[in-house]
């Protein structure tokens, strides 16, 4: 028993000799740990549907992690350590359309409520109406995935009845009973996933079978579609039911009025499954339905009914109505200089990814090109949206809108507009226009000025684009009161001359987030700038920039362009205290007086004694949520009276 005992004191000395290296170990990483100022941050937040109900399983990812964040049973997610700075936040779901947010992330912050609102696919849930009687109707109902569905239905002046739910399927057969004969149903479908997401069909029709009338309507017809062709709309369908049919019915309504019989089974016969309709007016919205017809001349229900506006060169003067929304375009519509088309508020427009028309600048993709005058005016209850109809929408879906001015062009009018996935989401040239309040998302580029002549922007908002806007060649043209989030670059002039903006408040940028290259004057006031590299990069003439708050790792950039009139300024560098330079001058020796600076590596570079900050003092900003970060002074701010006017300087300063 001895020599067991000495083995047992020897391991158990071992044991606590590799313990106590294994806490040193730890405690030397800790160290070490410290020492290099690893930073990081947590965001949590809800992703829920439109209508507030929690989605399990969606995956959250940024563009700057490998990892990745999925929804509980109660909708929740979480990242516990993610990097300092600027994050684009991007969630994907089936049965969602993808949706995306940028935030800004401090040191050792915790940010709560990023939370995500999904938008369900269109698809999700599809039927057709397999069996119609005199008395029930039978619907075949398809889901995307596993579901419990139900239909809600009424008669066209009756009460709404719902179904009871069904089991969890993706494939269901559905019993209507007690219905009237010869009588007119409407009908959705709803379902709900086993993890309690909801969706909800497009609205269906059915007319029962009127006594007398030989049993056994055909079936209806599937997978009816309407896209551009090359001389007017193309209808497609399949018909895939039991009873051998003579043809098919194509119906077509204009704008608000009911949709009549174009072609009947005499002209669109059994084995054609697609109608080209070349009696169309571009720019008009059609509806179109299907129907087949049986040997016995019995009528299956009718087809969802879907609109398009065919694309072209507009002939006639155009109205697009609140009710026709969604509008379907799938090729270049063009405005003709003379001619005018109004929006009425609450218009969605889609375009599609591809130009089936093969017409305008750019004949792959599709275009809405204005050389008349387009009246699109919103409201802020009901913007105008033109958006790109792909299911997970790209910055290059489609081509954008381009106002291009022709002769007897009057004034254009864009308030309240909203335009995302578009390779350049409002291209403006010379022209006569007012507006206002335009919001461009998820675009290349945001807003572009090229060779415009006095054209004043006011009230802009981008949110994600990689370029927001750009002005190029134009004279006297201005841009006021704009907000940019996210993005590679926010804004950029180049070749202006006396070039005005005013009031911009540029965060979460990852390069640049003003570039001024200018011909002549370009004046810059009260502007807030927030990158993770620069702040504002200037070049060419000589230009006047007063009144910015700059928070970026490297502050203004002064590179081959003449003498700046450069004060007034606040720069800090939040991103990353102790680097880079708060003005770095390319050409040797200037001056930049009556700046303040921050939190640099080093306050300038090569500028002389006299470009040194005025004050090389912590601003004191106000602070708050590292997002939406409070630039305003705080009353005991030692900047409260520095500017060469004894007031604030900044982005909230004022030179009256």
């Amino acid at each position: 028993m001895k020599p067991l005992k000495c083995i047992r004191a020897y391991l158990a000395s071992r044991q606590n000799r590799l313990l106590a290296v294994l806490l040193l170990a730890a405690l030397f990483l800790a160290g070490c740990e410290n020492k290099m100022g690893t930073q990081r941050g947590v965001v949590s937040g809800t992703v829920t549907d439109m209508n507030g109900h929690l989605i399990t399983g969606a995956v959250v990812t940024s563009h700057r992690s490998l990892f990745k964040a999925e929804t509980d049973e109660k909708g929740n997610y979480s990242f516990t350590s993610l990097d300092v700075g600027s994050h684009r936040l991007k969630v994907e779901r089936n049965g969602y359309f993808l949706a995306s947010k940028t935030i800004e992330l401090g040191y050792g912050l915790v940010q709560e409520g990023i939370n995500f609102k999904l938008e369900p696919l269109d698809n999700m849930i599809s039927f057709i109406v397999s069996r119609r009687g005199s008395n029930d109707a039978v619907i075949d109902i398809t889901c995307q995935e596993t579901m419990s569905v139900w239909i809600g239905w009424r008669e066209r002046h009756s009460a709404r009845v719902q179904t009871q739910p069904t089991q969890v399927l993706a494939q269901h057969q559905v019993i209507l009973a007690g219905l009237f004969p010869g009588a007119d149903y409407l009908f959705e479908v709803e379902g709900l996933t086993a993890d309690g997401r909801r969706f909800i069909s497009a609205p269906g029709t059915f007319k029962t079978v009127p006594y007398g009338d030989i049993a056994g309507a055909p079936d209806a017809v599937a997978s009816f579609k309407v896209a551009q062709g090359s001389s007017g709309p193309v209808l497609s369908w399949h018909y895939s039911g039991i009873d051998p049919v003579s043809g098919f019915r194509v119906y077509r309504g204009e704008g608000d009025g009911n949709l009549a019989l174009i072609k009947d089974e005499r002209m669109v016969f059994a084995v054609e499954e697609s109608f080209a309709d070349d009696d169309t007016v571009p720019g008009r919205l059609y509806r179109y339905a299907v129907q087949a017809v049986d040997l016995d001349g019995n009528v299956s229900s009718m087809s969802a009914s879907l609109n398009i506006v065919p694309a072209g060169r507009i002939s006639e003067d155009l109205v697009w109505k609140k009710s026709w929304s969604p509008i379907a375009l799938n090729g270049d519509l063009i405005v003709p200089a003379g001619r005018t088309i109004k929006i009425e508020p609450g218009v969605t427009v889609r375009f599609s990814s591809s130009d089936e028309g093969r017409t305008g600048y750019r004949p792959e993709i599709c275009e809405l090109i204005v050389e008349g005058t387009l009246i699109a005016e919103g409201s802020l209850a009901e913007p105008i949206r033109f958006i790109s109809a792909a299911a997970l929408a790209g910055r290059t879906d489609w081509d954008g809108i381009r106002m291009v001015p022709g002769a007897g062009q009057n004034q254009s009018i864009l308030r309240h507009l909203v335009i995302s996935g578009a390779e350049k989401g409002l291209t403006i040239y010379n022209g006569d226009y007012q507006i206002d309040n335009v919001t461009a998302r998820y675009c290349q580029t945001g807003i572009a000025l090229q060779g415009a002549s006095g054209t004043a922007l006011l009230d802009m908002t981008f949110e994600d684009c990689d370029s927001s806007f750009k002005a190029e060649s134009t004279y006297n043209c201005s841009l006021q009161n704009v907000m940019v989030r996210g993005g590679q670059t926010g804004l950029s002039l180049a070749g202006n001359s006396n070039f005005s903006l005013a009031e911009f408040d540029v965060r979460n940028v990852r390069e640049v987030a003003v570039k001024v290259v200018d011909r002549t004057a370009p004046r810059l006031r009260n502007g807030l700038l927030q990158s993770m590299k620069t702040g504002l990069l200037i070049g060419g003439c000589s230009g006047d920039f007063q009144y910015i708050t700059v928070d970026a790792a490297g502050g203004v950039v002064v590179d081959g362009a003449d003498v700046q009139n450069l004060k007034n300024c606040i720069l800090v560098n939040r991103q990353q205290p102790g680097t880079g330079y708060g003005i770095e001058e390319k050409t040797l020796g200037r001056s930049y007086v009556y700046n303040n600076i921050f939190g640099f590596l080093q306050a300038t570079r090569n500028c002389d004694q006299l470009g040194a900050p005025i004050i090389n003092a912590d601003p004191r900003f106000v602070g708050g949520n590292a997002s939406e970060y409070d630039y305003h002074l705080k009353a005991d701010s030692p900047l409260i009276s520095a500017s060469d006017r004894n007031g604030q300087p900044g982005a909230y300063g004022s030179d009256i």
